[in-house]
This record gives structure tokens, sequence and C-alpha cells, in this order.
């Protein structure tokens, strides 16, 4: 092996869920390993999400290995420094060999296994796990470069409070998840929020007294493979509008425009202040309705066929939807940002994956890791915590430690000694 650093049975990129899910395995199979982690332990929940953030999908849905939601409030919604915490403290539990502060830039085969290069230096792996998340890094489109120079954009994932931002009015662009929450409570902080919009669907947060996710788990739906989507590219849409803040609500496109929030459709352009946008609003907002009631109407399906005492939808699980006369806000091609006051915009476009670093022949079209069950086609190659590596639950805390234990016994049935550098 060329690498003449320290030699591991396996190297572990990432102490996120994925990473320290692989690490609990190893470490309860007595295998040799170090997760190499360039900032510190759950750092993207710690630095990419901003300050109010809470988890999406209920606590109970915590089902890391070895590190269980255990608390009093299972249908609650962690806030972002309670789920760093609870990852601080699952890695203490098992002494996870982590070292932080480590950047990896790539890796490649090499005699008797791989070499991982670093930033302090090259090491020796018998195995490689790579699970550093899905999206590595934000998409701002190219549009960006045309804003005036006055106005201060930054990504969503730098995004932390109001308060950052310069007084005035704020363009948040993209209404997926991200987008539609960081706009909420903008809107709540007293700025004028102009959102763009493009196409995402829309959950209720709880239908018929149980929570969306709930019903998805019950309904195979966390279970479902990559094969049964449309086309591949499905992998990567934006999630539905759904929010744990307060306890958990239904973010609505309609409901923001009642609320006062300007909706606008995807920027296009933008040529001095006046930017341009697309005619695709109304449509983007038809297919969040369409979505809803096609969930709904799903859940209430699965619930006739098995006998489930439900109760009737309750008001607040029916809200969201469009007005009883179908009214739709002024459809706006062009917006004159300094009359609009926008001092700032938020770019929630979605987000960019980039594994060009894997230097083996493991990726798909889309330069997406092709590894069912964690396992590559590369031997001793594996992938961990990635949306939709072998089911939708891949990537969320309530999936990730399954693929993590099918690939730590994988990897325990096919390491040997790694032989000496030369």
């Amino acid at each position: 092996m060329a690498a003449d650093g320290p030699r591991f049975d396996a190297v572990v990129i990432g102490a996120g869920q994925g990473g320290l899910a692989v690490s609990w395995f190893l470490t309860r199979l007595g295998i040799g390993h170090v997760v190499l982690e360039r900032s510190g332990i759950a750092a993207s929940w710690r630095e990419r999400r901003w300050d109010s953030f809470c988890t999406v999908t209920p606590n109970w849905s915590i089902a890391l290995p070895g590190a269980e939601y255990a608390g009093g409030d299972p249908d609650g919604f962690l806030p972002r420094d309670e789920l760093v915490r609870h990852f601080e403290r699952w890695a203490e539990s098992f002494n996870a060999p982590v070292r932080c502060g480590v950047e990896v830039r790539r890796v490649r085969p090499a005699e008797g296994g791989f070499e991982v290069e670093t930033s302090e230096g090259a090491y020796a792996a018998g195995n490689v796990v790579v699970a550093t998340g899905t999206y590595q890094a934000p998409n701002i489109p190219a549009v960006s470069a045309r804003l005036p120079r006055r106005i201060r954009q930054l990504a969503a994932d730098e995004y932390k409070h109001p308060g950052m931002l310069a007084p005035g009015g704020v363009m948040v662009v993209g209404a997926g998840q991200t987008g539609c929450q960081i706009a909420e409570e903008l809107h709540e902080a007293g700025r004028d929020v102009w959102l763009c919009v493009g196409r995402a669907g829309r959950l209720p947060r709880r239908w018929r007294g149980r929570d969306c996710i709930a019903w998805q788990r019950d309904m195979g739906y966390l279970d479902r493979t990559p094969e049964m989507l449309e086309s591949p590219e499905a992998r990567f849409r934006a999630d539905p509008h759904l929010t744990g803040r307060n306890g958990g609500c239904t973010l609505s496109l309609h409901d923001f425009h009642r609320r006062g929030i300007r909706l606008l459709g995807r920027l296009t352009g933008c040529d001095g202040e006046r930017a341009s946008f697309d005619g695709g609003l109304h449509a983007e907002m038809r297919f969040a309705d369409e979505f809803a009631a096609r969930i709904v109407a799903e859940f209430d399906r699965h619930i006739r066929e098995h006998g489930i005492d439900a109760p009737p939808p309750a008001p607040d699980e029916l809200a969201g939807g469009p007005p009883a006369d179908g009214a739709m806000p002024d459809m706006r091609r062009e917006l004159d940002l300094a009359a609009a006051g926008i001092k700032s915009v938020v770019w929630a476009a979605g987000y960019r994956h980039d594994f060009s670093w894997v230097e083996a022949p493991v990726l798909d079209e889309a330069g997406y890791p092709v590894a069912p069950g964690g396992v590559s086609a590369c031997p001793g190659l594996y992938f961990a915590g990635l949306n939709w590596m072998t089911r939708r639950k891949s990537g969320i805390l309530w999936g990730v430690g399954e693929d993590a234990c099918s690939v730590a016994r994988h990897l325990a049935g096919r390491r040997g000694p790694i032989p000496a550098p030369g």
C-alpha cells in the first residue's frame, strides 16, 4: 500500500449519523477503525442549520443504534442544539474513535486496500466507509451574479437568525422545507418577505390524529426502494413542506399568502434592480395542493382497509388548502428590488452532491454512489447515511442504523490484515 501514514482495518469518513452508526457497529464487532471528520461531531446539524431549527421528523424516529430516543416527548421535535448534544453523548457512550479537524481530500484503491489522502497526510485502510451525507454544497443559480451588489446574498446553510441580516426586505429563493421555514421565521420577525416558489409537495403535519410520518412508516413509505421511483432524478427532488417548529405544524403557500408573505415564481433573471420570474407560480401551488390531496387519500384508504379507528380530520389538519373561491396570488413577472426594499437574498434552492473525490468506478451517471445495502462494487468501499441509498429511510434518523449494520457486517466478513507499506 502506497500510504505510509497510520493504518486501520477501516477508515470511516464523516462523524454524522451515518458515520457514527457504522462506528458503533464496528466497535461492537471489535474492528479497529478511525472516524475522520473535517469539523466536529454532528457538524451538519450544528453548523448548517439555523438557530431555531427543529427536527422535521418526530422524536420517536431518532432510532440511532445505541442512542434511540428515550425522552418524555416522543411526538415532539428536538431543537437543533438538543439534537447535537444527543449525538455527542452517543459518541461518548462508546468512545467513538473520532479525529476532528481532518479533511479527507481523496480516496483511491491501492495495493491491499485504499489510500485516504487527508489534510494531515495519507492513511492506509483495508476498508473505507464514506458517510459524508448526501449533499456537500448549496446550489446557487447563475442568476446570483446578476443581482445588485448592494444586496447581501447568503446560502441557506449560512443563515442563522433574522438579526444577522440588514434591516429591510428579504427574498428567499426556493420553497422546499428549508426555504419555507426560513421565510416563515423572517415573516414572524417582522420582515417583508418575498418567496420564490419552485416545485415541492405539501404534507399535513398531522392527519386524523397522527403525525404524517407515523402514517408513512406504517404504510411502508419509508421502506420504498429507488427502483420504485418514477426516475433516478426523483431521489433528489425537494422534500415536501413540513416543519417541527412550535410543536410541529403544516406549512402552506396559501397560508403564507394569507399572512402577507409575497409569493413569486422561479427567479429567472435580473437586469439592474429589475428581477424577472417565470409564470409557474400558480402551477407550483396547484402541484403542492394535489400532492397533499393524494397523500391524505392514501392515508384514508389505509385506515379503511385496515379497519383503523381514527377520528375524522380536525380543523387544523384540514388547514393549508386553497380558499373556497380558488383565488390565487397575483402573478408577478417582474419586481423592482430597490422599490420593494429588498436588502438580502437567502438561497434555498437545494444542494449538490459531490463524490468526485472518490476515485473508484462506483458512481452512476448523476455522480451518485451505487451501493445497495451500502456495499459498492469496489471491494472494501462502502457508503452509509446517503439519501435513497437502499430505501427512502436510508438517509434519515429513523433508518440509517439498518444500512450501517449491513455495512459493518459485510466489512467484518471480508476484512483481513493490512499489509505493511512497500
